[in-house]
């Protein structure tokens, strides 16, 4: 009797120390999780105190714009971005310099946000640039706001001010995933509307991370957000909002020309370059056909000294650019500056592996520009 009663003890015994180690592991990893979330309580107030002055000088919001043929990216990053400032406690609005292609109007729709006003002039007022800096790019009046912010994925262009700023650039596939690790590092929810557009933005300005720019960051911002978007089919809602971007339906050649369209200014010389979406290569070479229509009016209405098209397609998964100058001159900087082509067949310099407007064809053109300084 008193051995079964001593292996009763030694049994409860052990029990409790099972118990009391289990409650122990328990209790030390409530410990070390409720430290865990004190670090990023403390990561996130620090990263919120580097944005609590913002240099606002005037009355009236902050305007979030992005720049000039407004893309999904520009357009979806400045309304998340909006969001962003708000939920920090400024007075923040999304603006648009010009109304919003079939693309972007397909996203915004399917997200029920509203698109944001058209801002005809950003004389004196605050404004935050997202998706550029080049003043050529901007609203009308942007040489005599007070710019408070700029955040991009682009070279540093012309803009300038005499007091801070806040200023962050990263070489990374689009605006919207700079956004995105914003929310994440100030510790701020995105809800399913932002996270949607933010999804449409990065998946547009990436052709679905396939693009040469994008990083590991981009492609965790499409993963997450479309969980929070509720978007399952991250390939077909891709597909759906690729066919509104190849859409022109109703433009006219000049419309088609200048739907993503950028100007610049190096070494004196001004050019313009617009980008247009086709399906294949036939539909290529009639878009080609078309804008060429087009250039000899938008070279004198935009007053730049170069103006090109490029009509890019994705075959095979492989990406090809025509590139369409507007004139003899833009023809011969041009072949001056790429002198290799895989063709050239009257109308379009053909690049079977790509000439990229952000990686390579700004670039190269930029670097042959300041070689030769217009006099």
């Amino acid at each position: 009797m008193q051995e079964k009663t001593a292996k009763i003890k030694t049994l409860l015994l052990v029990a409790l120390a099972v118990c009391l180690a289990v409650a122990g592991f328990f209790v030390g990893k409530t410990i070390e999780h409720n430290a865990a979330q004190q670090e990023r309580e403390h990561l996130y107030a620090l990263n919120r105190s580097s944005i609590e002055k913002l240099n606002v000088e005037n009355d009236g919001p902050i305007y979030v714009i992005g720049h000039r043929s407004p893309d999904s990216d520009t357009v979806c990053s400045a309304i998340a971005y909006a969001r962003f400032l708000t939920m920090l406690g400024y007075d923040a609005q999304a603006a648009i310099t010009e109304p919003v292609n079939h693309e972007t109007a397909f996203i915004l729709r399917q997200a029920g946000v509203e698109t944001p006003p058209v801002l005809e002039d950003a004389s004196g007022k605050n404004i935050f640039l997202v998706d550029h800096s080049e003043y050529a790019q901007s609203a009308e009046g942007m040489i005599d706001a007070h710019i408070v912010g700029v955040l991009d994925h682009h070279g540093v262009g012309n803009v300038t001010t005499g007091q801070s700023l806040l200023y962050e650039a990263k070489p990374i596939g689009a605006t919207t995933t700079i956004v995105w690790l914003d929310y994440l590092n100030y510790g701020l929810e995105i809800d399913q509307p932002t996270a949607r557009i933010m999804l449409g933005a990065v998946l547009s300005d990436t052709d679905n991370l396939t693009a040469t720019t994008v990083t590991d960051a981009d492609q965790q911002a499409v993963r997450e957000l479309a969980s929070i978007a509720g978007v399952n089919d991250v390939d077909g809602f891709y597909h759906d909002l690729h066919v509104e971007k190849l859409s022109y339906e109703g433009m006219t050649n000049e419309e088609i020309l200048f739907s993503d369209y950028k100007e610049y200014e190096v070494g004196g010389t001004t050019f313009g370059i617009g980008l247009v979406n086709a399906i294949d290569e036939d539909a290529a070479k009639k878009l080609a056909e078309q804008v060429k229509e087009a250039m000899p009016a938008g070279l004198k209405s935009k007053n730049v000294d170069l103006l090109y098209a490029s009509v890019g397609i994705r075959e095979n998964g492989q990406k090809i650019d025509r590139i369409i100058p507007a004139n003899e001159h833009s023809k011969e900087v041009f072949e001056a500056a790429f002198p290799k082509c895989d063709e050239y067949d009257g109308t379009s310099f053909v690049f079977r592996t790509g000439l990229g407007r952000k990686t390579k064809f700004v670039p190269g053109l930029t670097k042959f520009l300041n070689a030769h300084p217009h006099e």
